[in-house]
């Protein structure tokens, strides 16, 4: 599937022998250890959307589609244009990117009714990278994610609230390659309806006894397949 545009510009379980450094759309999932709602955190919350915005300064042909931030994961769309294309993504008009990577953050996403929330002064700083990645495999931009994320917090907390635990992110992803069209939208509508289906969702601690958490991508790909 091409990326145009003019069309998608909003924003081992790994599949053996494929070639993650392949231009394609991908489908994460990221939970944290052991479903723990952590992310409720507005500092957490803050700091996690920030990187994700930020993820074009480090991957410049990468594009950044739909995301959201669940109390005990985060599900998000990619786009890996691949070294072919690179000379001809510009990441100031395409997907989301931004100039200057050396900010305070202070954007908030209310995870629970999916609003957002008042801007508050935080403190974090997203530090500028060191070099660039124009060729990522889709695990380089998930553990530049993870591992930015574990630092800048881990730098505030250092800061703000030493008593604070800074690792929460579970030791792998699941991840899905979207195939066509339908599949995206029907993944994108997912993606943005999960907040509102959350007293359903199978990552819901709540719903444990009679839904088993994911344990593949398949098993968030179920719901998607109702929407096809």
């Amino acid at each position: 599937m091409e990326y145009d545009p003019q069309k998608h510009h909003r924003r081992s379980i790994r599949l053996k022998g494929y070639d993650y450094h392949n231009a394609g759309v991908y489908f994460v999932t990221i939970c944290t250890k052991n479903r723990e709602c952590v992310l409720k955190d507005p500092i957490v919350n803050g700091i996690i959307n920030d990187v994700w915005l930020a993820l074009p300064s480090w991957f410049p042909t990468i594009i950044l589609d739909e995301f959201i931030i669940m109390p005990n994961h985060i599900h998000f769309i990619l786009w890996l244009m691949g070294c072919v294309q690179a000379s001809l993504v510009d990441t100031q008009n395409v997907g989301v990117s931004l100039a200057d990577t050396q900010y305070v953050g202070a954007s908030l996403v209310d995870t629970q009714n999916g609003t957002g929330a008042s801007p508050v002064p935080t403190g974090w700083v997203i530090p500028k990278p060191e070099k660039t990645n124009i060729m990522p495999a889709l695990g380089d931009v998930v553990g530049a994610f993870k591992s930015l994320v574990f630092k800048v917090y881990l730098d505030w907390i250092e800061i703000n609230d030493p008593s604070r635990r800074a690792k929460f992110w579970q030791h792998n992803y699941y991840e899905h390659i979207i195939r066509n069209e339908r599949e995206l939208n029907a993944i994108r509508q997912y993606i943005v309806d999960n907040p509102i289906n959350w007293d359903k969702d199978r990552d819901n601690q709540r719903n444990s006894r009679r839904l088993p958490p994911p344990e593949k991508v398949e098993d968030y790909l179920l719901d998607v397949e109702e929407m096809l």
